[in-house]
């Protein structure tokens, strides 16, 4: 699109036409400048050409683009061009008889002071007032319900606030914004201005207290200290205390922690002091347990409100807290959860003292310790708090460290062997065995000691039998599973077989589905299923693989090594 074009209400010709109109109502309003920039505008509609642009304008004219903009400006307000475009600047000139109507007329002479005040004022800053800017504070006064000497003394705020870099947009932005907050007269804007000049070195400090908050306060930022002093009631003490324990420095962060020091009552500052202080402590104690837990922790609030305050009200240390962190990680409680609920059962045990929690977490690491070598003796043994909690059963039966694991030996391979252990101890305390030496034959398994004669009671004898055939039928099975990996393991190394055995497993939950909802297509899909099945068995042939064997082969065909057939009754090799 050309820079300027005539709208298609408008007819050119091969001259510039000027309306009458314009000249009779429109050229009285506008200086010289105005009125070239718009009949030079005109003469480009009909003989500019689309490489024209707002700087070749602006070259021709012998100005600035902006100043060709300000002029455009001005005729857009009076409806007699239309700007369609800032970037390119591009300008359509509108009909000047079907013009909705022209701005309100200004009186220009009844500003003649303000005009000069205006621009001594600038001149401070060497800034000089421009024809199209006196217009543009005119009409601002003319449209806005703010008195002239209220705007001056904007304009003095201003200027004190951006010096030489200041501009008619910035100064109408501080107006508006005034305006919005009710001041419109002398006495009103110099009552808000005044007050931010007063709280103006206040907040300059907390941003400094931030630390590295680089910025003049602006409006937002006054809004907001009104908030703090004179909404929440918080002292200037108090806000700049609080700002040096904001941790993400900026007025936002301090805004959220001042609302929830005002929820919980902290506004003195010194109680808000002594807060901050003692949550700032917290919080880092509060790292330092999530590093021995093995957790991490971004925001710490939540964990101090939940655990770690409550932890320090019961009276407990941290160096306890530490201890007590690290015991939980090694026992795979490692989470603030299960950290709790340790804390929770030492304070109703009365253990708070930094001697007994060391005294008490020794006495159960052992217990832990003890429980690994019980799981390497046994193999099949869950851990869990349940398990590890019969150690200490066991040792209120004065059992040592030594008897425990004699009885562990004795319950290795056995399904539960948990439950065995404390069968064999408790017989054996019936039976006031504590010592190796008393054991009969100092030791042995329970299948040599079965056939003692003075070995065990028949009721120590029967679990010693009991477990010895289950270790044999859990030994068969174990075999029959590792032979059966194996093959498996040798098959899916073949990409093709993988792959088919994955289409085969899917293809299920397919028949599944379509049996349900598009029994259709069953025909087409069993077929596939065939096919791959069959592509499969050739795949296995190659490999020299048997189907078969990628199954267990159990021992014994009946009870698939278990000893029990499926209704429950023993299977003939069970008495074998």
């Amino acid at each position: 699109m050309a820079f300027c074009s005539f709208s298609k209400d408008n007819d050119g010709n091969s001259f510039v036409t000027l309306e009458n109109k314009f000249i009779t109502k429109y050229l009285p309003e506008a200086d010289g400048f105005a009125v070239k920039v718009y009949l030079y505008g005109l003469y480009l509609c009909k003989n500019g050409n689309d490489d024209f642009s707002l700087n070749a304008m602006a070259e021709v004219l012998k100005t600035s683009p902006d100043k060709i903009v300000e002029a455009f400006d001005f005729w857009e307000d009076y409806d007699l061009v239309d700007i369609i475009s800032k970037s390119p600047f591009t300008v359509q000139y509108l009909p000047v008889k079907s013009a909705l109507g022209r701005p309100k007329k200004v009186h220009y002479e009844q500003y003649a002071d303000f005009n000069k005040e205006l621009q001594r004022k600038l001149q401070t800053v060497g800034k000089f007032v421009s024809a199209g800017d006196y217009r543009k504070y005119m009409r601002f006064l003319e449209e806005n319900p703010i008195q002239p000497q209220a705007l001056l003394l904007i304009v003095e705020y201003c200027i004190n606030k951006q010096g030489e870099t200041i501009s008619p947009s910035y100064i109408f932005n501080k107006a508006k914004k005034l305006l919005k907050n009710g001041c419109s007269t002398y006495e009103q804007v110099e009552k808000e201005l005044s007050s931010f000049n007063a709280n103006e070195g206040a907040l300059v400090a907390v941003f400094a207290a931030l630390g590295g908050y680089q910025k003049q306060p602006d409006e937002g930022d006054y809004s907001l200290y009104r908030k703090w002093t004179e909404t929440l009631g918080f002292s200037k003490d108090a806000v700049l205390a609080a700002a040096k324990h904001c941790k993400k420095g900026n007025a936002t962060a301090l805004d959220f922690l001042l609302e929830d020091l005002y929820e919980k009552g902290k506004t003195d500052a010194a109680a808000l002091e002594n807060y901050l202080v003692e949550r700032e402590t917290l919080s880092n104690w509060t790292f330092r347990i999530a590093r021995k837990l093995g957790v991490k922790v971004s925001n710490p609030d939540t964990y101090i409100d939940e655990y770690v305050e409550k932890w320090f009200t019961y009276g407990y240390e941290d160096a306890s807290l530490l201890d007590v962190a690290l015991y939980c990680l090694k026992t795979d409680r490692g989470s603030f959860d299960c950290m709790h609920t340790v804390v929770e059962k030492l304070f109703a045990a009365g253990i708070v003292a930094q001697e007994d929690v060391k005294a008490f977490l020794k006495e159960r690491t052992n217990e832990w310790k003890l429980f690994e070598k019980i799981r390497e003796i046994c193999g099949n043994v869950r851990k869990s708090t349940m398990n590890v909690s019969m150690i200490r059963t066991w040792k209120d039966w004065t059992f040592n460290d030594e008897m425990i694991l004699a009885a562990a030996t004795r319950s290795a391979g056995s399904a539960n062997p948990i439950p065995y252990m404390n069968k064999i101890l408790a017989e054996w305390k019936k039976e006031n065995i504590f010592s190796i030496k008393d054991i009969p034959q100092n030791g042995a398994s329970f299948a040599a000691a079965n056939n003692e004669k003075t070995a065990v009671s028949p009721t120590v004898q029967a679990i010693n039998a009991k477990a010895d055939r289950e270790r044999h039928y859990a030994l068969l099975r174990e075999k029959a599973v590792v032979n059966a990996d194996k093959m498996i393991a040798k098959a899916n190394k073949n990409t093709l077989f993988k792959d088919v055995s994955a289409k085969l497993a899917s293809m299920e939950i397919t028949l599944a589905k379509a049996e349900v909802f598009e029994p259709s297509k069953l025909p087409t899909l069993l077929e596939e299923k065939k096919r791959l099945w069959e592509k499969r068995k050739a795949i296995l042939a190659e490999m020299g693989i048997r189907e078969e064997e990628l199954l267990p082969q159990y021992t014994c065909k009946k009870c698939n090594d278990t000893g029990f057939l499926p209704n429950g009754k023993s299977c003939d090799c069970y008495h074998k």
